[in-house]
Parts: structure tokens; C-alpha cells; sequence
């Protein structure tokens, strides 16, 4: 790493190698136009966003940006969000805890501004786009700040190579729109059958309106895509005025979101943090093929006799007293955060937590010691410290806290298994696809998410408040082999009804 002084402004300058071994992650949530399922739709029902929704909105992407903080050992953040996101720069434009702990967060590089042209986290002239006090405030900031900032390269040449290779992933993506099945997008956008089909067809259409334009040397991007499938003729992409009328906009446009948001965490191979209510990284239906084309490590296989054998040495009972009383994080502040990971607490989620990403077995999340339950331990503890640490610096006593439950979430192809350990040790699982959608004989991905979720105000019901995917494998002939594990459970589990989608931590493959 070296440090470049440019004006005022002094940096480390990072690449993607700097950040091996770190759990480093970049959320979607500060994504400008990211709207979870619920504000888009009603977006789509007022044809824009009003300023109720945009206020909803930003109250939400707050919070996940918080999460993010906690949750990932560092976050990559693209330099213009630091000035033109309220999200961010709250915390700095006055004096106060929050902009000492923004600094110290700069500083230790667990912030880290992307840079994509330009050279230096602060513009030479302020940005064309309308900006309020965020950009003197993050100018401020900068110029009195060390930190480290990250670039895909900082070689000019090696940078545009590189740029060119970041753009053939996401018009790799579109072409590959037309080969999207119903099953997953069923699964993944809660779609129904007539509809999946009917967007099967419309994604066919918007792959070969890309590919006609790619094959003619222009490069397509999100912004020529809103225009064209989003906000149609005459709308304002910008100004997020959604044209309800066009064919299959939500869906159209989640997927476009996703992909966008995934795409910088793909370029510097880290992972993408997706929000609560919104589709995971499994939508994107990336498969082996894929994974063999990026040259990164083979996958390691597995079988049905394996996720079982799994699933009965499991347990959580070490843990069921601190799920009992899990605290909620939508109190917390920027400063909170920074305290908290100064703590004991933080650092042994973190240690567990990088143990079991860094697995290749599905037998090693029964591990005592460092598995998954090991992990769900610590999350919770360092909740508990996050809880204390507020409640002492804003003297306003204990906030909510809720009934918890860890979820293993198994994708095999276009299917999902959720496995449900509950506080009174009993076990819930829910299937979400089936087995049929998958080629008969072919091998498919595995992905295995650890989560951390709450009892609703029924016990049939259930939400996940965060994912991590831990494991990343592929079986062979997988329809046969998800049936085997959906019997064993058929036999030991109880069903339960689908849950509500929280944050989702996945690490791509293209």
C-alpha cells in the first residue's frame, strides 16, 4: 500500500488484493435508487417517489447501513454517496460524537470510499449533480482526515482494462436474462406461476434489446436501461418516476438493482450486502458455469448424506438463553457502532464469524467450538454489549427486545431450504421451490446462509434480520439428492409458514 498526497488530502491507496482476508463488504442500501419490496411498491401505485415514501425510505437504508457497519469488518463506500447521501454524511457535517466517530471509522479503514475516474476521494470541482452540505462538509473532512481509499486500479492503462472487464460482467448479466427460469424467479420474487412465466419472456426481450446494442460496440448501462424499461419516455430517472404502465417493472427492476449493486463487490471480490425485504444475491441465478469461468478455487462437493448427517449433530442449546432476549439494533447510533467494535464482544463475532466463512465443509457448522452456533453466540453477545453501550451513553434505559432464532438456509439450484431453530430447541423448515425445476442429473450451486431472526407476534411467523452466506459448494444430481433431505425433515421437522427476507451477506461468482 502506498499513500498519495494530493492537495490537502492524504490516502492509502488500496486495491482489491489489499482486502483478502477481510470480511469486507459493500451494501446495497446506499444505492440511491434502492427501494426494499414494500416501498416499491407503493412507489409504483403513486408513480414516483413521494416524499412519505422517500422519508420511509431513507429511515430504512439508514438503518441497514448501520447494520452493515456492525455486521462487516469494513464497508466500501462509492466516493459520490459520501457527499450526496444524508445517509452518510449526517454523521459529519456538525461537530458532535457522531462526526469523531465517522473519523475514527475513516481513519482505521473500516470506511472505505471506491474510487472509479477520478484519482482523489474529494473532486476538483464540485459535482455537476445538485449536492447540499454534504459535499463542503465531506471536503472538510477529507482534507483533515487520513483513510484509505480503494480503485479497481491505479494504473491508468490496468484501470481501464480492468473497467472494461467490470462492464462485460453486467452485460454478461443481461445477455444472460434470456436464459432465466420461472422456478427461481418463483423463489426469489415471490412471483406466481402465470407471472414468473410472463417475466421469463419479458427478460427474454430486454436481453435481446441489450445484446443488440452491445453487438454494435455501445455499452449498455443501468441508466439506458431505466430510461428504456423503467421510467419510460419523457421520465425522470433521477427524480425515480417509475412508469407503472411499462410491462413488468418491478421485477425488471429489481433484478437490474441487484445486479448493479453486486457488480463493485464482484469487480474487488468482496461481499454484497443486500437489505431486508429485498431479493438475495440467489436471484441472480448465477450457476456453475458461472463460478468456472472467474478461475477461482474448485468447488467442493456435497450430498445429501452430508447436509444430514449435518443437520442432526447441530444444536444451539449453549445459546437459548441469550435468543430468549435478543435486543433490536434500530436505536443505535454511528457512535454506538464505533464503541461497540472497540469491544470484546465485536472481536470475537468477528474472529468466529471469518472461522466459519473460511470452511469448505458442511460438517463444520455442527463444530462446537466454531460453527454455527459458536458464531450465533457471539452475534448475540456483541447485541447485548451494543444494547449497553446505548442505553448508557443516551440514559434511556433498556429498548425492545424479542424472542430470537438462528436459520440455515440451504439453495440447491432454484430451491431453497430454511432450517428454523427456535429458542425452545424444537426445529422448523420451509421449502420454498421444489425439486422439479431442476435439470434431472446436472450438477447445481449449493450456497449455505447463516441467519439471526426474531419470533413475530405469532409464533407461525418469523423474520430474518441477517444473513451471511457461509458455504458456497455444488452437488450432483441435485433434485434427487434435495428430496432426501426434504424426507429427513418431512420426518423430524416442523413446517412452517415462508418468512420475511432480511439483509442478505453473499460473496458472487463472476
Amino acid at each position: 500500500m502506498a499513500t498519495h498526497h494530493e492537495g490537502d488530502v492524504s490516502f492509502e491507496q488500496l486495491i482489491a488484493g489489499d482486502l483478502a482476508k477481510t470480511i469486507t463488504a459493500v451494501p446495497q442500501s446506499l444505492d440511491n435508487q434502492w427501494l426494499d419490496d414494500e416501498l416499491l411498491a407503493a412507489t409504483l401505485r403513486a408513480g414516483r417517489v413521494t416524499r412519505a415514501i422517500g422519508d420511509e425510505q431513507q429511515r430504512r437504508a439508514r438503518r441497514e447501513y448501520l447494520r452493515a457497519l456492525l455486521n462487516a469488518e469494513k464497508i466500501v463506500v462509492n466516493r459520490a454517496y459520501l457527499y450526496n447521501s444524508r445517509i452518510v454524511y449526517q454523521d459529519f457535517v456538525r461537530d458532535g460524537l457522531d462526526r469523531k466517530a465517522f473519523r475514527t471509522l475513516l481513519t482505521d479503514g473500516v470506511i472505505i470510499p471506491y474510487l472509479m475516474d477520478e484519482t482523489s476521494p474529494v473532486p476538483q470541482a464540485p459535482p455537476a449533480f445538485q449536492v447540499t452540505d454534504g459535499f463542503q462538509g465531506w471536503r472538510e473532512i477529507a482534507e483533515t482526515t487520513p483513510m484509505s481509499c480503494l480503485r479497481l486500479a491505479w494504473d491508468d492503462s490496468a484501470y481501464s482494462e480492468l473497467v472494461v472487464q467490470m462492464s462485460d460482467g453486467f452485460e454478461n448479466f443481461l445477455t444472460r436474462l434470456g436464459k432465466f427460469r420461472a422456478p427461481a424467479l418463483r423463489r426469489d420474487l415471490g412471483l406466481g406461476e402465470e407471472e414468473a412465466d410472463a417475466v421469463c419472456a419479458h427478460l427474454r426481450d430486454v436481453a435481446a434489446w441489450s445484446f443488440e446494442r452491445t453487438n454494435g460496440g455501445i455499452p449498455v448501462t443501468r441508466q439506458m436501461l431505466y430510461e428504456r424499461f423503467i421510467v419510460g419516455e419523457g421520465g425522470d430517472v433521477a427524480a425515480r418516476e417509475y412508469d407503472r404502465n411499462l410491462p413488468h417493472v418491478a421485477p425488471l427492476k429489481q433484478l437490474l438493482d441487484l445486479k448493479y449493486a453486486t457488480n463493485l463487490a464482484d469487480a474487488v471480490d468482496v461481499y454484497a450486502i443486500t437489505p431486508g425485504d429485498s431479493p438475495r444475491r440467489t436471484a441472480l441465478q448465477e450457476g456453475l458455469a458461472d463460478r468456472t469461468r472467474t478461475g477461482r478455487r474448485t468447488l467442493a462437493e456435497t450430498d445429501a448424506d452430508q447436509v444430514v448427517r449435518m443437520l442432526r449433530d447441530l444444536t444451539f442449546e449453549n445459546v437459548q438463553g441469550l435468543l430468549e432476549r435478543v435486543p433490536s439494533l434500530d436505536r443505535l447510533t454511528l457512535s454506538d457502532i464505533c464503541q461497540v467494535r472497540a469491544e470484546r464482544e465485536w472481536k470475537v463475532y468477528r474472529d468466529r464469524f471469518a472461522g466459519l466463512l473460511g470452511t469448505t465443509s458442511v460438517d463444520d457448522l455442527a463444530d462446537e467450538a466454531g460453527g454455527a452456533a459458536a458464531v450465533t453466540g457471539a452475534y448475540v453477545a456483541m447485541l447485548e454489549k451494543a444494547e449497553e453501550i446505548h442505553a448508557a451513553n443516551r440514559q434511556d434505559g433498556v429498548g425492545r427486545r424479542f424472542q430470537g432464532l438462528a436459520e440455515l438456509a440451504i439453495d440447491i439450484g432454484a430451491m431453497t431450504i430454511n432450517l428454523v431453530y427456535m429458542n425452545d430447541h424444537s426445529v422448523g423448515y420451509e421449502v420454498i421451490g421444489d425439486a422439479a425445476g431442476m435439470a434431472l442429473g446436472r450438477a447445481a450451486r449449493v450456497t449455505v446462509r447463516l441467519g439471526l431472526g426474531r419470533l413475530l407476534d405469532s409464533r407461525a411467523a418469523y423474520r430474518i434480520e441477517n444473513t451471511a452466506q457461509i458455504l458456497d459448494m455444488r452437488m450432483e444430481d441435485p433434485a434427487r439428492e434435495a428430496q432426501k433431505i426434504i424426507d429427513h425433515l418431512a420426518r423430524h421437522g416442523t413446517p412452517l409458514r415462508p418468512s420475511q427476507s432480511g439483509p442478505d451477506q453473499s460473496i458472487g461468482v463472476e
